[in-house]
């Protein structure tokens, strides 16, 4: 993975362009940050501070969907207040962007094909790389999950740069009935890739089986953690995860700073 520490991290006042719903309990936002949108890489994130007049002190951290021109687009899902509030914002409405933050995806071995793998609300973390994929003439296959097709997103984004998307729903009413993860088991029992490479974001379990999936195939993946965080700029270390280093020792690293792309092997995911 590449590290960006160094890139430039700039701080800005911007306003909502759109606010709108894509799915149930999603919302996608759009505004200006120029100068974050001409350096993002895909992987790396905005933290927002989504209203200075509610007593919410702490910015939210949020993946950088798409890029285009000025203009930077969010998907986020309501899961506490934040979210909830964010999403009642109306155009117009002012909004503090720190960014872009972290690091990102690495896609330079050519991987043949990229497998993305996004589990609800993770899919979002996915996008930007997806369109650079593409871009670099990379082979690219999209596997979404959802609870239910109501929640389903990015689909038609995807397949609108020439993804193939497989989709799973835990209840079935659309694609296969499972998790997203049997569809990538499937996938690799029945291609015969020359060198695949999986990329992945979504719930903590989720990304724990990909994981062990990808290390029974023998593929490289790489993983989008999405750890709570306060600072987002490596002082709080509260969103810390545990990896094990070269030397073999485990030692806790920041996902805002170190992440929010690790290889997979590297995460030690039953502690």
């Amino acid at each position: 993975m590449r590290n960006n520490r160094l890139s430039n991290i700039y701080d800005r006042r911007t306003v909502i362009r759109s606010n709108e719903v894509v799915a149930d309990g999603h919302y996608l936002l759009r505004c200006e940050c120029a100068e974050i949108a001409q350096h993002a890489r895909p992987g790396q994130f905005i933290h927002v501070m989504v209203s200075q007049d509610t007593g919410m002190l702490l910015r939210r951290p949020f993946t950088i969907y798409t890029v285009d021109g000025h203009e930077i687009t969010m998907l986020y899902q309501i899961i506490g207040e934040g979210t909830k509030r964010l999403s009642e914002m109306p155009v117009g409405e002012p909004l503090h962007v720190l960014g872009p933050l972290g690091n990102t995806f690495d896609f330079i071995t050519h991987p043949e094909p990229a497998i993305l793998v996004g589990g609800g609300a993770g899919i979002a973390s996915l996008m930007l790389l997806a369109t650079a994929l593409r871009k670099n003439g990379i082979e690219t296959i999209g596997l979404v999950g959802a609870q239910r097709q109501e929640r389903l997103l990015s689909v038609a984004d995807l397949e609108a740069i020439g993804i193939t998307v497989h989709i799973a729903t835990d209840d079935g009413s659309i694609g296969h009935h499972g998790y997203v993860t049997d569809t990538l088991i499937d996938l690799l029992e029945k291609m015969n890739w020359h060198r695949p490479t999986i990329y992945a974001c979504g719930p903590h379990g989720m990304l724990s089986v990909v994981a062990k999936i990808a290390a029974n195939y023998g593929v490289p993946t790489q993983i989008a953690m999405e750890n709570r965080m306060g600072c987002a700029m490596g002082v709080c270390l509260g969103c810390v995860c545990p990896v094990r280093t070269d030397t073999d020792t485990i030692e806790y690293q920041r996902v805002c700073t170190e992440g929010p792309v690790f290889n997979a092997t590297d995460i030690v995911w039953d502690i």
